[in-house]
């Protein structure tokens, strides 16, 4: 498939080191979160990151606020990517789900754990708010209509309220990012 976002036709030519040095402040400079910037052909972004280097000044702002949304203050690391992991069990982005099982990795979660996640079955070994935090991935990730009472006060029991709310934003995010891969087929 040829590439619908080459580098070479951006809008902006600077757009691959501008890109390399946002992922770099949004992702850390550790072996276990290296996010894959560029295709291995040099010719295009990988991931979202292909779309948006047509839109620099989107990226820029969504990847700061990715940050603030990533902070452990919002959402403890490991139910953040057991989160995503949810996501990727409902929607088709193998570069999401890819990176995000290295980085569950790196954050003690076995392959087999991962490999529950993004098949749609909850990890055994999880915490109880680990599990809350799988569940509420994927309901998030098909919501089309306001939140049952019964899902709500199911949820509420086992998290809190600001981490519910930290996964809607990482979830939400999340499925723009699938978007942009999607559509960079």
């Amino acid at each position: 498939m040829a590439h619908r976002f080459p580098l070479d036709k951006a809008p902006d030519p600077s757009v691959r080191q501008r890109f390399e040095q946002l992922i770099l402040e949004a992702h850390g400079n550790h072996s276990h979160s290296q996010v894959s910037a560029i295709e291995e052909d040099g010719q295009s972004m990988s991931g979202p990151y292909a779309a948006f280097s047509y839109t620099p000044d989107v990226a820029s702002d969504f990847l700061a606020m990715g940050k603030t949304a990533f902070s452990p203050n919002h959402v403890r690391p490991r139910m953040r990517e057991l989160a995503i992991l949810a996501m990727c069990s409902v929607i088709d982005a193998p570069y999401i789900r890819d990176e995000h099982i290295k980085l569950s990795n790196a954050l003690g979660l076995t392959t087999e754990q991962c490999n529950d996640a993004v098949a749609g079955v909850a990890p055994k070994g999880l915490s109880e708010e680990e599990t809350a935090g799988y569940e509420l991935g994927r309901l998030f990730s098909t919501i089309t209509r306001p939140l049952e009472d019964e899902a709500w006060e199911n949820v509420t029991l086992r998290m809190q309220k600001s981490e519910i709310v930290g996964i809607a934003n990482i979830i939400g995010g999340y499925k723009w990012l699938a978007l942009l891969v999607q559509i960079n087929g």
